[in-house]
């Protein structure tokens, strides 16, 4: 009975599918099969196509792994052939990490066969020439340090990029409202898509939820934006694409690149990098684009308010807001009828979930919020004004560590790979990320609770709640700006509202209520 020879074919990236190794390999397994008398079983046989080895992560996951599993599961009989091209090939791994997967198939009695020179390893080959084994470990340490040197060629590469972000494009692709003038290398907004950016943005920081903004676009018959030309356009628009431009920060004009990195498993990790403000041109000012995020208490997309049942209104000033004094958690609006006077509870309760059902008028709450603007403002805790000092000085402190990273990566780029310097790429690297996020909050907060923010924040709700009609969508996005939470304290009969720079305000609004055996009744 003739030996079995199994194919083992491996592709570094799926674009060199499109080349003619597979053709080439597929070509060299026959012909040896065919010069060595050995039957190719088609079966079995694995194309671990667009997997590299360089991660491991076809020794764990790709086909690799199942040739392992099928050696254990005995499809691959005892005096089987692996049929590879070159031993790199089969792992780019750290070679102390190579050598095992290596000694798995060779100690399972299957040979593994290089093509490319013809060579052949197998125990009894390894046990009489041990200097074999040298030979294919030398081949896994160039194998592995050339793909470790690519990779870092390719991140200095990025390095250098981004270095001259501000003269040259780091990329083509830009967002749907930007294009790039290939001639010049400029960005430049598209007028009319720039407008409905903005749009949407003075829409939200007025308290309009996202899906209330998609249903006007749509309804006003507002063209979507596809991707320049490149992407078919959507037919309508939708509130998750409403929310991702809100928490864009490309909308106000900064790039955040990211990079792909490999984590346990061999999973893809896209990791963010340095963000590069005044990248592109602004759709919205800095100012608007804050506010909206602070509304939300963050980054990413602005939060969903909570209308009527159409969605097209706030009918809360409190909305989002609201908080209950027992549990914590979130209060919400209740009317059962139309005579009825609205009120609010706690969430959870009403749900069943847990807490106590309390209601508290919302008429009570909401007549304290607008009669007591300047008592509040008058309350309001001092903004934090240091904050200038803090991110120069954060900065300072971030541009010294890509300095250091850069002379680390010219030392590597220079010299023999160092585990050393290695190890102190990833540190630099490490503490760099911890920087960017740490000045991403600082200008967060910047634009939230300086005294100046406020005290404008804070005139603003001043002239809402004296308008006549007053707009409830209009004062709730103020306040969401202002304040990160207001809490409805019903045991005092009085409004705790939590400012966003630290600090609390507390406005009585009723009698308080105590608990007894019947419930929650007025206290006295």
């Amino acid at each position: 009975m003739q030996p079995k020879a199994f194919s083992y074919l491996r592709f570094s990236t799926p674009e060199q599918m499109k080349g003619d190794s597979f053709r080439r390999q597929t070509a060299l397994a026959e012909e040896y099969v065919h010069r060595h008398g050995l039957a190719l079983d088609t079966e079995l046989t694995f194309r671990d196509l667009g997997v590299s080895a360089f991660r491991g992560r076809n020794a764990r996951t790709g086909a690799l792994g199942a040739f392992l599993r099928a050696v254990d599961d005995g499809l691959v009989p005892e005096g089987s052939f692996l049929l590879v091209e070159s031993l790199d090939r089969v792992t780019r791994q750290d070679p102390w990490e190579a050598l095992p997967v290596f000694q798995q198939v060779i100690n399972a009695g299957v040979t593994i066969v290089t093509l490319q020179d013809g060579k052949t390893y197998s125990r009894a080959e390894l046990r009489e020439n041990p200097f074999r084994l040298m030979e294919s470990l030398f081949v896994m340490v160039r194998a592995h340090e050339e793909s470790a040197t690519k990779a870092r060629r390719l991140k200095a590469a990025w390095v250098g990029k981004r270095a001259k972000a501000q003269e040259k494009p780091l990329t083509s692709r830009v967002p749907a409202w930007i294009e790039l003038d290939k001639a010049s290398g400029a960005f430049h907004l598209i007028p009319d898509r720039a407008a409905v950016v903005q749009r949407i943005f003075a829409m939200a920081a007025e308290g309009a939820g996202q899906h209330r903004i998609a249903e006007t676009l749509n309804r006003e018959g507002v063209p979507t934006f596809g991707d320049n030309g490149t992407k078919r356009r959507a037919g309508m628009w939708h509130r998750s694409y409403v929310a991702k431009i809100l928490g864009s920060p490309a909308a106000g004009g900064t790039l955040v690149p990211h990079q792909i990195e490999h984590g346990e498993g061999g999973r893809k990790v896209r990791k963010p990098l340095e963000a590069l403000d005044k990248y592109y041109p602004a759709a919205v000012d800095a100012e608007l684009f804050q506010r909206v995020q602070a509304m939300q208490g963050g980054e990413g997309i602005a939060p969903v308010v909570r209308g009527g049942a159409d969605g097209a209104s706030v009918r809360s000033l409190l909305a989002g807001l609201a908080k209950c004094p027992l549990c914590g958690g979130s209060m919400t609006r209740v009317a059962k009828g139309k005579r009825s006077k609205p009120v609010l509870v706690c969430a959870k309760a009403k749900a069943g979930a847990g807490c106590e059902y309390v209601s508290v008028h919302q008429d009570a709450v909401e007549r304290t919020i607008i009669g007591n603007v300047g008592l509040i403002a008058g309350t309001m805790p001092s903004g934090d004004d240091t904050l200038d000092g803090t991110i120069a000085n954060a900065e300072t402190a971030r541009d010294a560590l890509g300095d250091a990273i850069e002379n680390v990566l010219r030392a590597i780029e220079r010299g023999e790979p160092s585990p050393t310097l290695t190890a102190r790429l990833r540190e630099l690297e490490g503490q760099r990320e911890a920087m960017d996020a740490e000045l991403r909050e600082l200008h967060q907060r910047a634009m939230t609770v300086s005294t100046g923010a406020v005290l404008r924040r804070l005139d603003e709700l001043d002239r809402l709640t004296k308008a006549d009609p007053m707009d409830p969508a209009k004062v709730n996005a103020v306040l969401r700006q202002t304040f990160n939470a207001v809490v409805v304290d019903f045991t005092s009969g009085s409004l705790r509202l939590e400012w966003k720079q630290g600090g609390e305000t507390g406005v009585t609004y009723g009698w308080p209520r105590e608990r007894g055996e019947d419930g929650w009744k007025l206290a006295g």
